[in-house]
């Protein structure tokens, strides 16, 4: 049986936030961070990705900090850029709710103007269905409770919750 990484990979397959390339919107600022503090934090089980060419990891509260030179074979992508800029939330009730990632607010501009540009209907529902494999397994599931209570905590310190509309559920 495939582990919940590979099938949680799978699920988001060649899915994006658009229709279109969204790195071209931002000249792929998330693929060109320079500060050792931007990068994707891995999954539990993604540590082999780290040694791969044109990865770099930093040590980071919360895990293991990934950053590239902006270049990469996209199937060796860690779960955090193929989700980006949404993160599967895990609500108080235990269900999934893909949300915008607040921590990529000054990064990308998909959070910043959520309002005006509307994410693909078949990525959302990708971000959520990866989110529900991932909580089969306890040290993923544990990474996305952590994880959801950081964003909810920012959600709450900036009040962009109350601000920001629900990601839009119209076919593209």
């Amino acid at each position: 049986m495939r582990n919940v990484i590979e099938r949680a990979r799978e699920v988001l397959g060649e899915v994006t936030p658009l229709a279109t390339d969204c790195g071209q919107v931002c000249g792929g600022r998330c693929c060109h961070a320079t500060a050792d503090s931007i990068g994707m934090l891995l999954f539990p089980g993604e540590e082999a990705l780290a040694q791969r060419d044109g990865f770099r990891t930093h040590s980071a509260q919360g895990g293991c900090l990934m950053t590239c030179d902006g270049v990469c074979d996209r199937d060796t992508r860690p779960l955090a850029c193929r989700m980006f800029p949404l993160f599967p939330l895990v609500t108080e009730g235990g269900r999934i709710r893909a949300v915008y990632d607040p921590r990529g607010w000054r990064l990308c501009p998909l959070v910043s103007q959520c309002a005006h540009v509307p994410l693909r209907r078949d990525f959302v529902r990708a971000v959520r269905r990866a989110g529900r494999i991932l909580m089969e397994d306890p040290a993923c599931a544990a990474f996305l409770r952590l994880q959801s209570e950081e964003i909810c905590e920012l959600n709450r310190l900036v009040g962009l919750e109350a601000e920001r509309p629900p990601i839009a559920r119209r076919k593209p």
